[in-house]
């Protein structure tokens, strides 16, 4: 059961991006629960349909919470769908907002411990408050340090301070999807505001799939990559060192090494990684050429 302590007021809004369609009734169900390990603590939470799918029996399971509002929306892209939202829960006056996503859910009190955390200190100074970021397989350690400034994350089910947001003139539109929030955080850094972690309070995804390859009597596993995702990482990647090499080089350093470790992986444990790796020079190869946006498609025949 949620804690329903009252607290002194801090005006939080969320915005929830629906861009896959919902199979059924049970897929709707899910939906529902994981709005409910957050919707009690919200001032509102506005959903943003960017499917063709007519949700209203989605909707009619959250009528019991008056705090929330719903619209159909075109998909611009991830970047662009980020940014609009937060451009909306601007105008409503938050002081802090976020975005979630499908197959995301808090833990038991994390998202109350969020809050609280924000009413409790000075935020002037804290750009994104976020929560231990794990899959739904993956096992969480408890640590003595329950929050700590880190060097960026990803945004989803993130708090941020919107009028540090409007200050820093939000997101690059050009990444068009994936790093862009990893810059974001950079430069919220370097203008000297802090990316707290909670570690001790989780934020689970459960859009994940295990793929495993056989070497010999071995057999490796890891988690499989969307190809497209793999694509934009990859190039916005570079375009990200090249811009932040020399005013973050702590950052990019650090974030080159895990690239190489990545790539290690894929070849190591994917079956499919020729295919991920296919994506990868795709996308050196266009950030080579300067492209940025949305993929344009192969370019076989003009790398050939």
């Amino acid at each position: 059961m949620e804690n329903k302590e009252k607290l002194p007021k801090v005006k939080i809004s969320m915005a929830l991006l629906i861009t896959k369609r919902m199979d059924d009734n049970y897929d709707m169900k899910e939906n529902v629960e994981a709005i409910t390990s957050y919707i009690n603590h919200l001032d509102q939470l506005y959903i943003y349909n960017m499917t063709d799918q007519d949700l209203t029996p989605f909707y009619n399971l959250l009528t019991k919470y008056p705090n929330i509002s719903y619209t159909n929306c075109e998909n611009f892209g991830e970047v662009a769908n980020y940014q609009l939202a937060l451009d909306e829960l601007i105008k409503t006056g938050c002081q802090f907002g976020g975005v979630m996503e499908q197959g995301y859910y808090y833990e038991e009190d994390t998202f109350l411990a969020m809050k609280r955390y924000l009413i409790e200190h000075n935020t002037s100074k804290i750009a994104v408050l976020t929560p231990m970021p794990l899959r739904g397989c993956e096992i969480h350690t408890r640590q003595v340090e329950e929050v700590r400034p880190c060097m960026g994350c990803n945004l989803v089910g993130t708090l941020l301070n919107l009028a540090i947001f409007r200050q820093l003139g939000g997101f690059k539109l050009e990444y068009y999807q994936t790093t862009f929030d990893y810059e974001y955080c950079i430069r919220a850094r370097l203008n000297g505001y802090q990316i707290l972690l909670m570690q001790n309070y989780v934020l689970r995804n459960s859009n994940y799939q295990i793929v495993e390859r056989r070497i010999l009597f071995i057999k490796l596993s890891t988690f499989d990559y969307d190809l497209m995702n793999l694509y934009y990482q990859t190039r916005n990647r570079f375009y990200l060192w090249d811009e932040y090499e020399k005013l973050d080089p702590k950052y990019v350093k650090m974030d080159k090494k895990l690239y190489k470790g990545e790539r290690h992986v894929l070849k190591m444990r994917d079956p499919n990684y020729r295919d991920k790796f296919y994506m990868m020079e795709e996308a050196h190869y266009d950030y080579l050429k300067g492209r940025k946006g949305k993929y344009e498609g192969g370019m076989r025949n003009e790398k050939n």
